[in-house]
């Protein structure tokens, strides 16, 4: 997702978002959390939507597609520097 040309710290911390992101909405709808701190303080006709089954199911796909956005740049930044350290070390011999 992020651009060759953008720094190493966006990178990461592009990465570092997308795991983040992942990781709670694959299993924050599944928890006494979400029922706590989200459905209990949301308007009453909110509520049975963010109860169902459907909806919540709905924010795991998103979790997962985040989560594999976020391994996807992390294996296209660590094939990157890896290819950048042996073309260095190519270069030195």
């Amino acid at each position: 997702m992020v651009m060759a040309g953008e720094s190493k710290i966006l990178r990461f911390l592009t990465i570092v978002y997308f795991a983040e992101a992942g990781a709670f909405l694959a299993l924050a709808p599944w928890s006494l959390f979400w029922i706590r701190r989200i459905v209990a303080r949301s308007p009453a006709f909110v509520q049975p939507l963010l109860l169902s089954p459907y909806f919540r199911s709905f924010l795991v796909g998103l979790g997962v597609i985040h989560l594999v956005i976020a391994f996807r740049d992390l294996e296209a930044w660590r094939k990157a520097s890896w290819g950048r350290t042996n073309v260095a070390e190519g270069n030195a011999s």
